[in-house]
């Protein structure tokens, strides 16, 4: 193909995920704790976040002050969310100058984390479809998934395997553009997106837990 035909492409209206990896050791620490709390039956009803969620998961504990008190995951949040606003921003801002898209501005921005919570899900559980409010940013990272869970990932048979699978959800479909975006949970994976976007969680069968972590963000 010719290279003269000053070929680009801009997408105004598309919305964007953000797809990052988590330090090891935040997620080995990460879970360290979760266990510490869930080994405690107060704790986990002191946290107990399940009447502000929509899902039908075995614990959903809210963990928000750990989150906040962790500062090498808030400094991995606030890059992650800044990058992700700066390269929204600049493939926009600079449509006319299509080189530089990549470019971080040289502004600060303030990163205010709402609210996170933990969800550890057991055989059965899932999430319905659904969006969050009073954010901005959604977001999650993936802690623990079953041991048998490979095995069953890939011995799902369906069309197109979704089993503990996070899933995205947009009404249009077109070239370059899907209406579902399927996700499988991998240890240390991360993804922020728009707070408006439709998501779900699939149930699974294998025995064990599959633990997230789900984080709201907002610019403040």
């Amino acid at each position: 193909m010719s290279n003269d035909h000053d070929l680009r492409l801009v997408a105004p209206f598309s919305p964007t995920i953000i797809k990052a990896t988590m330090p090891p050791g935040v997620v080995e620490r990460l879970n360290a704790r979760i266990d510490e709390i869930v080994g405690r039956k107060d704790e986990v009803a002191a946290r107990d976040w399940s009447a502000h969620l929509a899902g039908a998961v075995s614990t959903e504990i809210r963990f928000t002050d750990v989150i906040r008190e962790t500062a090498e995951l808030t400094d991995f949040l606030f890059d992650v969310a800044r990058t992700y606003t700066y390269r929204c921003e600049n493939a926009l801002m600079h449509f006319s100058d299509y080189e530089r898209t990549e470019e971080l501005e040289a502004k600060k921005l303030r990163i205010e984390i709402k609210e996170g919570w933990i969800n550890d899900m057991v055989a059965g559980d899932y999430n319905p479809a659904h969006f969050h409010q009073g954010c901005l940013y959604s977001s999650v990272g993936f802690l623990r998934v079953p041991p048998g869970y490979e095995a069953e990932f890939a011995a799902d048979k369906a069309r197109q395997n979704t089993a503990g699978c996070l899933q995205f959800i947009d009404s249009r479909s077109a070239v370059g553009a899907k209406n579902l975006f399927t996700v499988k949970p991998v240890v240390g994976d991360f993804y922020l997106w728009p707070s408006w976007m439709l998501h779900c969680v699939y149930p699974f069968r294998s025995p064990g837990v599959r633990r997230s972590m789900a984080i709201n963000l907002a610019l403040a």
